[in-house]
């Protein structure tokens, strides 16, 4: 029979009917439970899985199989997953870093919105802010932090024309990212938080003007059909993290901890050049653009963004977005984060 790690027997039974399938394993194979993102977006169908199912198992020569679920197919929120695997309910997880923020803002540190206006920048800051976010999340959750990758670039889509951000004046928008509002809401825009699937029909009936999202997701849950313009300026990545139960990754032998470090390293420098090439088609498809290759298009103008607005953009990630997220993350972590991300993208010391 195979072994399992720090799965109870009661999340098993609860989780029984929406688990997908184990990958195929020797008998002796260790099982991991590990929980991924959603199962209908690119990220899970085309690197996510086939890496837990295909390629981990492949790494280890057999001595590791993977029961792999959706966190969507489970019915949880994607603030659960940091509580499953710090029960030790779950070995591995991945879940959207601004889900954790309302009860941990240190979390926002790595996507502060306007911190990075390309995924060059975005990779800089992920990678540097890594080493201080794992050592939070063992100490406070009993986790180890793995990996960070983000999404495709959230931007602004909007119902009615758009000629900059000053033009965001008395709008309504919706954001998933509590700094993306300090940053929007420094433009006298109003920010609501609506979920996701509940937005395309605000738009439509008026009672929100635009959204901030990835350009891929937007083009996949077809806002074209409600928005009309589309503004060309990063305004955050939707940061996830692939983290693991510290208790179940020192069990793991030492040869299979190496390999997993390998393979993941992988998976992640996949998943970072995969949101580069998905920001483009997300905005190539949102517009109708020849270079969309998909079947369907949208008719989207693209605002491309001015110089006069990127300045802004730095100006107030300093004077309002940094300031506000000290304020909610204290001194020990404002002056850690001035040390290590702040001095990689030119800010340094605390506002």
């Amino acid at each position: 029979m195979p072994t399992k790690l720090f799965i109870p027997f009661a999340l098993g039974l609860a989780l029984l009917s929406s688990q997908a399938p184990a990958a195929e394993s020797p008998p002796s194979a260790t099982m991991l439970k590990v929980f991924g993102s959603w199962d209908m977006l690119s990220q899970y169908k085309d690197f996510e899985k086939p890496f837990w199912t295909e390629a981990v198992p492949k790494l280890s020569e057999g001595r590791l199989g993977v029961e792999l679920t959706p966190f969507n197919q489970a019915g949880l929120k994607g603030s659960e997953m940091i509580r499953l695997m710090r029960l030790g309910m779950a070995d591995f997880g991945t879940t959207v870093l601004s889900y954790v923020s309302a009860e941990d803002p240190i979390v926002e540190g790595v996507d502060l919105g306007g911190l990075a206006p390309d995924i060059a920048t975005a990779r800089k800051v992920a990678d540097t802010g890594l080493p201080a976010l794992s050592r939070h999340f063992e100490k406070k959750y009993g986790i180890r932090v793995l990996a960070l990758w983000p999404y495709p670039a959230q931007m602004l889509l909007c119902k009615g024309p758009i000629s900059g951000l000053e033009s965001l004046k008395g709008r309504k928008i919706r954001v998933s990212l509590r700094t993306t509002s300090d940053l929007i809401e420094s433009f006298g825009a109003v920010t609501l938080s609506v979920p996701f699937d509940e937005t395309y029909a605000k738009i439509k009936d008026g009672s929100v003007d635009c959204l901030v999202t990835g350009t891929l997701p937007a083009y996949t849950a077809k806002f074209y059909e409600v928005t009309t313009h589309l503004y060309n300026l990063p305004l955050g990545w939707s940061m996830m993290l692939l983290g693991v139960n510290s208790s179940s990754w020192d069990k793991l032998e030492s040869k299979d901890q190496t390999a997993l470090r390998e393979g993941i390293r992988k998976l992640s420098d996949d998943l970072w050049h995969a949101a580069e090439s998905q920001t483009a088609l997300g905005i190539a498809c949102n517009s109708g653009s020849d270079r969309c290759a998909l079947d369907t298009k949208g008719s989207m103008t693209i605002v491309e963004a001015s110089d006069s607005d990127r300045s802004k953009v730095k100006h107030l990630l300093k004077q309002a977005v940094v300031k506000r997220w000290f304020e909610r993350c204290g001194s020990e972590c404002s002056k850690e984060w001035s040390k290590t991300v702040g001095k990689v993208i030119g800010l340094g010391a605390t506002p």
